[in-house]
């Protein structure tokens, strides 16, 4: 991973004093409905998120801000949040969570995992075509618990993941409409994560628009806490007001 990472940083450094921008931005408050599916387990054996522990469809929220400057040697930055929740319930057969041991009934389960996103990037090329890429630098922190029979227990988590970011904007000439593809990803060790976002955006007046498309998160971990796994992925439609600045 180091390797790859060097390489890139090197890629952009070469690249990017050909695409200097003007300073501006562009700030972005959405939701996101997402459902969830995969599995996860602590201390114990893998179970779905829908048919084992009740989640369902949900709808959160989330926040982007981009600064670009003229200075061609120091990277743009973009800041990101999203949060994702869910809460469900069922009744399970000998399920075990933790250090809640054998248990035969009615559970109660909820997660939360929150992402923020420091992400350092360039801009390969700036026309009607817009290429941009980096490096996020990425917050991971949540919980996940369980409560049966008046016990509970949860698996609490936070840990820093550095991911590859890459953006490409498609600007219809002559119009106000554009296309996007977004994607953060990286694979190593004991984690694997990605996401990312197809998108179609009409701006209306003085930067002020509005973006829709589909968004996707995947986390594939042992490295959150010990003795917790989660293999688990939302996907879902996005809606956005936009201020491009």
């Amino acid at each position: 991973m180091p390797t790859i990472i060097n390489i890139t940083l090197f890629t952009l450094l070469t690249l990017s004093p050909i695409h200097a921008d003007m300073t501006g931005g562009e700030v972005s408050l959405g939701f996101f409905n997402h459902d969830p599916s995969g599995n996860a387990s602590y201390k114990s054996t893998a179970s779905n998120l829908e048919e084992t522990f009740g989640f369902s469809e949900e709808q959160d929220m989330f926040f982007n801000a981009y600064l670009e400057h003229p200075f061609p040697l120091l990277p743009n930055v973009k800041l990101g949040y999203t949060t994702l929740s869910h809460g469900g319930s069922s009744s399970v057969e000998d399920f075990t969570w933790g250090d809640i041991g054998n248990i035969n009934g009615h559970i109660n389960s909820s997660m939360s995992l929150d992402m923020t996103d420091v992400t350092l990037y360039y801009e390969v090329f700036d026309n009607w075509v817009e290429v941009d890429a980096g490096i996020t630098l990425r917050y991971f922190s949540g919980d996940m618990g369980v409560s049966a029979a008046g016990a509970y227990d949860s698996a609490d988590f936070s840990i820093w993941a550095p991911l590859l970011y890459g953006k490409a904007r498609f600007n219809v000439p002559a119009t106000d409409l554009s296309f996007q593809l977004e994607a953060n990803a990286i694979s190593y060790w004991d984690m694997t994560a990605y996401d990312y976002e197809l998108s179609a955006r009409y701006t209306l007046v003085m930067g002020i628009g509005l973006e829709a498309g589909y968004k996707a998160f995947h986390l594939d971990s042992d490295d959150l806490v010990d003795g917790f796994h989660a293999d688990i992925d939302f996907s879902g439609p996005y809606a956005a007001a936009i201020w491009d600045f």
